[in-house]
């Protein structure tokens, strides 16, 4: 129950430093979906799985830095395991590309129409921004080239589940989930190792 209502606080309090942020890029989806109301579904579809991947990277990078320096202190001396720590920080920008993406379809549904619109692809540029947030992440507690890496990473896996979006979408549905779910674990297991005061 501790753990639970510790982590709840940390996603809560990141939640609200970071609301003018998500709120932009929201805006910026709405926008994007606007730009492109003419185009079928599969022009939506890859658009919201590489726009919703951009979004989550930019919402996963300003989870560190200046304005979330005196948080990731706190954050440290929690009564908390790496592991939960990591879920409550990664739950920050999954909820922001989620918020993003419903606006993005939402603009998407009244410029075209409910009968150009279907779930797969919905769900499916969710399931990816959120991986790809999870992946970017790990760049967060690390410098220099693994930090290149760790963001070519998330870029290549929007890449990929872009590509294999219409012809195999449980294979990309597979793919979001087991590099979320590996992207967590190296997360969490590099939080356990580092230190924000150096």
């Amino acid at each position: 129950m501790m753990y639970e209502s510790t982590a709840s606080a940390i996603a809560f309090t990141r939640l609200q430093r970071m609301a003018g942020q998500i709120l932009y890029v929201a805006a910026a989806s709405a926008l994007f979906a606007a730009l492109q109301m003419h185009l079928d579904l599969a022009a939506h579809a890859t658009g919201s799985i590489l726009f919703g991947s951009l979004a989550g990277m930019y919402l996963a990078l300003a989870q560190r830095g200046g304005r979330m320096r005196e948080l990731e202190l706190c954050e440290q001396s929690a009564p908390l395991y790496a592991r939960e720590l990591a879920r409550a920080i990664a739950l920050v920008p999954c909820l922001g590309v989620t918020t993003a993406l419903a606006a993005y379809w939402l603009v998407t549904l009244i410029s075209s129409g409910p009968s150009t619109l279907a779930a797969m692809p919905i769900f499916l540029s969710v399931a990816c921004a959120c991986a790809v947030s999870i992946v970017a992440l790990c760049a967060t507690v690390r410098a220099g080239v693994w930090q290149l890496s760790y963001l070519l990473l998330a870029a290549a896996l929007a890449a990929i589940v872009a590509a294999l979006e219409f012809p195999q979408p449980p294979a990309a549905f597979l793919f979001c989930a087991m590099a979320g779910f590996i992207g967590l674990r190296q997360y969490g297991e590099a939080l356990a190792r580092w230190n924000p005061v150096t």
